[in-house]
């Protein structure tokens, strides 16, 4: 710890704090002479707000960080559906926060957020490196890195074992046809549905174009700038047959084309469903809030199409919004909430897998049975999109729910598939020409 009389800059708070949080082992007190209270920083803090045990843990390290480092901490939880117009009239009010937790690539898009490359690369040299496919996610073209990963998260098929077994089938199923199979032999409507999945205007929704890209089709060429979903019509429409025989056999429960992205979790956690698409969320609430029903479900990986299975991941990370006055105690943030221990206490109760090779030794993996999928999803699953490169255009297309859209067109609004096909491919080139 430095002298007490001696000062000390933004620069140098940074670097010496993260050799000492590196030489510890734990996220430090700050390594200079704290200021007096009526001199403390400010720190303005957007906390991602979904599952309340993590929404939790996040927030009291932010606030026990605060208390220890003498900072002037405000955290406000944003829920994610809420996060991009609060942000967005923020940035229109010059009012932003300086730290937030969602929405990154967005942001970055729009040239929002601070670089952080020196953390990234810090990190990396630190904690053995990245897991799995985290650099495609944070690299930009030119090397340069605006957000920090903390978590893989992903989809993955969560099924009622218990239902499956009485009906004489043995999980998981292993293609989408095997899956629609089983979701018509085992499902007991009303009281259950085989396939609890939404086909809405919410980002869930697109799981659907997981699916269909399984059956090999793509959106855009191998550099994410020229559209081609209209040359794949043969891979399209042999989706679209697997689709509507989903569509005519029940499986779906009622008012799935309005839900939320809630209504997957609540309608798996009140047992209407036999099968969802969902990441862990679920069943971490099962564990505190009905253990015997997380008893009775399984967690596997999705089942394969005729081109190939498609696992893609996604990830919770924070970033800097680029406004912020107090950048260099906002990395010093960032690297502490970092810090192995601190990730081993929270992913215990949280959906997050592991991002940072250090993380895979954190004793929760083995602990917990249906967190062992988390370690396979980090280290093998593909960024969101694949085989389309992810970037800023495809997570916009994603964010419009285009794949989603066009099935609602054939089966609410009674559209060909021509029809509904060609302004897909029209809503992709105007999305990825804004990008080109």
């Amino acid at each position: 710890m430095a002298p007490p009389g001696k000062a000390h800059t933004r620069r140098e708070f940074l670097h010496k704090s993260a050799a000492l949080a590196v030489g510890a082992g734990a996220a430090s007190t700050l390594p200079f002479a704290a200021p007096a209270v009526a001199q403390r920083p400010k720190l303005n803090y957007w906390c991602y707000q979904f599952l309340k045990e993590s929404d939790d843990a996040r927030a009291n390290f932010a606030r026990e960080w605060a208390q220890k480092n003498n900072v002037d901490l405000q955290i406000t939880m944003v829920p994610l559906k809420e996060f991009l117009p609060k942000i967005t009239a923020a940035i229109e009010a010059k009012a932003t926060p300086d730290i937030v937790e969602s929405n990154a690539v967005e942001l970055r898009a729009r040239g929002q957020l601070l670089d952080v490359t020196d953390l990234y690369k810090k990190l990396e040299k630190t904690y053995g490196g990245w897991v799995g496919n985290a650099p495609k996610i944070m690299l930009e073209p030119d090397g340069r890195v605006h957000h920090i990963m903390y978590g893989f998260q992903g989809f993955m098929l969560i099924s009622r074992d218990d239902l499956l077994d009485k009906a004489g089938l043995k999980p998981p199923p292993a293609t989408w046809a095997d899956l629609l199979a089983y979701a018509k032999k085992t499902q007991q409507p009303p009281r259950t549905f085989g396939l609890g999945i939404p086909l809405s205007n919410q980002t869930d929704s697109q799981v659907w174009e997981d699916m269909m890209k399984s059956y090999g089709a793509r959106l855009a060429d191998d550099k994410g700038k020229r559209v081609v979903f209209g040359d794949y019509k043969p891979q399209v429409w042999e989706f679209l047959d697997f689709f509507t025989e989903v569509w005519k056999a029940g499986v779906l429960p009622p008012g799935v084309t309005t839900w939320d992205n809630t209504m997957n979790n609540s309608t798996y956690q009140a047992g209407k469903a036999v099968f969802v698409l969902n990441p862990i969320t679920i069943s971490l609430w099962l564990e505190t809030n009905n253990p015997e029903l997380l008893a009775k479900t399984g967690h596997y990986t999705y089942p394969r199409g005729p081109k190939g299975m498609i696992q893609p991941v996604t990830f919770g990370s924070r970033s800097i919004m680029k406004y912020t006055k107090v950048p260099e105690l906002a990395k010093q943030f960032l690297w502490d909430s970092m810090e192995p221990g601190k990730m081993d206490r929270e992913s215990g109760v949280s959906q997050w897998g592991p991002v940072l090779k250090d993380y895979l030794k954190f004793e929760v993996w083995k602990k917990k049975p249906f967190m062992k999928g988390l370690i396979e999803m980090s280290q093998r699953g593909e960024p969101q999109g694949w085989p389309d490169v992810f970037n800023d255009a495809w997570r916009e297309q994603f964010t419009n729910t285009t794949i989603s859209r066009m099935l609602q067109r054939i089966v609410v609004d009674s559209w060909t598939r021509d029809k509904a096909f060609a302004e897909a491919v029209d809503v992709l080139t105007k999305i990825y020409s804004k990008y080109a």
